[in-house]
């Protein structure tokens, strides 16, 4: 891994750790929990936070079966796009309850570092494209140009209609 790289994300990794401490679980200030999620950027595994996902205010975005942390409908921000890869192969997480459903792929497009950066994404949501089969456990995809060539050769497709939410990387390995 390239020293910029490895130095951005301890950088961003002690910054989250001095400002939610080491004890688990963290509480937002709303008073919801943080979830931290496993993702890929440029061939890498990294973590990034989830803010008040848990939280019992009335104002959380929600998609499907996950809470996305603050609702941005409205709110004009900059994002990035943070690719979600929906298969059965998938490993880095589901449902909460349900391992077997919905399981995805966090794919993110950039980090602490990059133009473009700024914590907050437009989730695009992808699965396998028509006679194509993925095998995420052996074969993850692992970047966003990865992603591009999977979309243009049809491997992967667009469902939905994407979504925006914030969620800082705070670590990587």
């Amino acid at each position: 891994m390239n020293i910029r790289f490895r130095a951005m994300l301890l950088t961003a990794a002690m910054a989250a750790l001095a400002t939610v401490g080491l004890t688990a679980p963290a509480h937002a200030a709303s008073g919801g929990q943080l979830r931290i999620e496993p993702g890929w950027y440029a061939g890498h595994e990294v973590s990034f936070l989830q803010p008040s996902v848990f939280s019992a205010k009335p104002n959380g975005g929600t998609l499907l079966c996950f809470d996305l942390g603050p609702n941005l409908t409205g709110i004009a921000r900059p994002t990035a796009p943070l690719y979600v890869i929906i298969d059965p192969t998938a490993t880095q997480d589901h449902c909460d309850g349900d391992a077997g459903t919905l399981r995805h792929d966090h794919i993110l497009s950039v980090a602490p570092g990059d133009a473009g950066y700024t914590g907050a994404w437009t989730l695009v949501l992808l699965t396998a494209g028509a006679g194509h089969t993925l095998d995420l456990a052996n074969h993850p995809i692992t970047s966003a140009d990865q992603v591009q060539t999977a979309l243009a050769n049809g491997v992967l497709t667009e469902i939905g209609r994407p979504v925006q939410m914030v969620a800082p990387v705070i670590g990587g390995s």
